[in-house]
């Protein structure tokens, strides 16, 4: 009877002391979701006039980049994201969200991941948004603001308890947590090689998915970026217009990416991407900088 009695206790302490840590984990990663933070408001001059070639360059780099064709859905009207396991959430209708912003605070937005109310943003991928220039930002936004307005999709956000653990180790980051403002913004230097037009365009794009060291993002279960030592030319834009890698397996979602956005691609900035790849090869940028001699 005492041993039972005993037993019962020791599971109400260790039951006690589970939602205790429970508790704390909800606590604390609420606290990482909610806290107000702190990033300049930049002066930012938009497009004078908008000309048609304007609008269809800022629509091309909308689907590269993925306002379009990605978590917004095919042409801004909301849709999803997700980590299973994590979160799922509902990536907003665009046409809903933006005018409640001005072009600096949509800009803050992008490149911060920093909301008007002062918290944080979750699942923009601002790490990588970080490095767009000013003039696709224009083209972008100019793009953005042009499209007829949509009804606004229903907003949801569940954060899983393997998402708030994962916030609070540091395996998944908020917006703005994956923003490196220690990071060179590349759209802001001179683009006059090959080398620095491809380290811009990577910049923009594959670290989305392959992390701002290119090393790979387990989350993703993307690859090193060194694999790319492994392609022609040829095969690489192959890679890259169709989402095939040389085995020829199916790659997931780099293959629904390559078809429905890297296509958009130019045929000289496919070969600019190789180019800094090739020499990149994982080491650091000013390294690998150092090291090209164009």
């Amino acid at each position: 009877m005492r041993g039972m009695r005993a037993a019962r206790v020791v599971s109400a302490v260790f039951a006690a002391g589970v939602l205790l840590v429970l508790a704390g984990v909800y606590a604390a990663s609420e606290w990482v979701l909610h806290r107000h933070h702190d990033a300049p408001l930049a002066p930012f001059r938009s497009l004078a006039t908008v000309s048609a070639d304007d609008l269809a360059e800022g629509e091309r780099m909308a689907v590269i980049v993925g306002c379009w064709k990605g978590c917004h859905g095919a042409k801004g009207q909301g849709g999803s994201d997700d980590i299973d396991g994590w979160y799922e959430l509902t990536a907003p209708t665009l046409s809903d969200v933006l005018p409640r912003y001005s072009d600096p605070e949509l800009v803050r937005l992008v490149r911060f991941g920093l909301k008007r109310d002062g918290t944080t943003a979750i699942g923009m991928i601002s790490g990588t948004f970080y490095a767009l220039g000013d003039d696709d930002l224009r083209r972008i936004i100019a793009h953005l603001r042009a499209q007829p307005p949509a009804p606004p999709v229903e907003r949801t956000r569940t954060i899983h308890l393997g998402g708030r653990v994962a916030l609070l180790t540091g395996e998944w980051k908020t917006s703005m947590g994956e923003v490196d403002r220690a990071m060179p913004r590349w759209g802001e230097l001179p683009r006059d090689s090959a080398f620095a037009r491809g380290r811009y365009l990577v910049s923009i794009t594959c670290t989305e998915c392959h992390g701002l060291d290119l090393g790979g993002r387990k989350v993703y279960g993307s690859p090193p970026l060194d694999v790319v030592a492994a392609y022609s030319p040829e095969r690489f834009m192959h890679l890259l217009r169709t989402g095939e890698p040389l085995d020829g397996r199916d790659i997931g979602l780099m293959r629904w990416v390559a078809r429905e956005a890297f296509a958009r691609f130019t045929d000289q900035e496919i070969a600019d991407i190789y180019t800094y790849l090739r020499v990149y090869r994982r080491s650091p940028p000013n390294v690998a900088e150092a090291l090209h001699d164009e």
